[in-house]
C-alpha cells in the first residue's frame, strides 16, 4: 500500500479565501501515489485502500463531515462492497472532495479546457450532479491524464451553499498546487 504524507502549515497566500484575504488559512498537505498538494485544514482527510476496482481507486477522500469506509462486507467470504460515499451526507457548508485513479483500455479523455499541474486537464462544474443525494449544491468534476496510456486521476468535489464562492477558491488553492510525479505511478500493494 502507498504510503500517504500528511502535514499541517501555515498556509501561504494562495490559500486566502475571498471571504478572508487578511488572515492565511491553515493547510495541510498530501501526498501518496503520484499526487502532492495542499488542502485547507478544516477538511479530514482519509484514504481507503479497499475502495477500488479492476479499472479505478481511490488515492483519497477530504471533507468537513465525518468519513466512514464505503465499503461493506460482501455475501461470499472475504468480499467487499464498495458503494456510495465516505460521508452519508454533508452539511450545509460542508465539503467532499475524492481524487481517484482510472484506467479504461481505449479511453479516451475529453477535449481539455485547462491546464493543472501542467498537464492539460478537463474541469467541468455542475448544479448538483452526483453530490445532490448529500446535500450538495454544486459539483466539480477534473480529469488529468496520468503518464500511462488510457489512464487518469480524477477529482470530484461537491460543495453545499452557503459560501460557494468561497469553497471553488479552495478547490482552486489546492489545484494551484497539485504536483504530479513524473511518471505517476500508481501501486495497489
Amino acid at each position: 500500500m502507498a504510503l500517504a504524507v500528511v502535514a499541517v502549515s501555515v498556509a501561504l497566500p494562495f490559500a486566502r479565501t475571498p471571504a478572508d484575504s487578511a488572515h492565511p488559512v491553515r493547510t495541510g498537505q498530501f501526498s501518496a501515489q503520484g499526487l502532492a498538494f495542499s488542502y485547507p485544514a478544516a477538511w479530514r482527510h482519509v484514504s481507503f485502500s479497499n475502495d477500488m476496482s479492476s479499472f479505478s481507486g481511490n488515492v483519497v477522500d477530504l471533507s468537513t463531515s465525518r468519513s466512514h469506509d464505503p465499503c461493506i462486507g460482501g455475501p461470499a467470504e472475504g468480499a467487499l462492497v464498495c458503494s456510495g460515499f465516505p460521508v452519508d451526507t454533508l452539511a450545509p457548508g460542508g465539503v467532499l472532495v475524492r481524487w481517484d485513479v482510472h484506467g479504461f483500455p481505449d479511453f479516451q479523455m475529453p477535449k481539455p479546457n485547462t491546464t493543472i499541474a501542467g498537464r492539460p486537464a478537463v474541469e467541468t462544474k455542475t448544479s448538483g450532479g452526483w453530490c445532490a443525494s448529500l446535500g450538495g449544491t454544486e459539483t466539480i468534476t477534473v480529469m488529468i491524464p496520468r503518464d500511462t496510456p488510457d489512464n487518469w486521476y480524477q477529482m470530484d468535489a461537491c460543495l453545499t451553499a452557503p459560501n460557494l464562492p468561497q469553497q471553488e477558491a479552495q478547490i482552486s488553492a489546492m489545484l494551484a498546487t497539485l504536483q504530479i510525479v513524473r511518471g505517476d505511478l500508481v501501486s495497489w500493494a
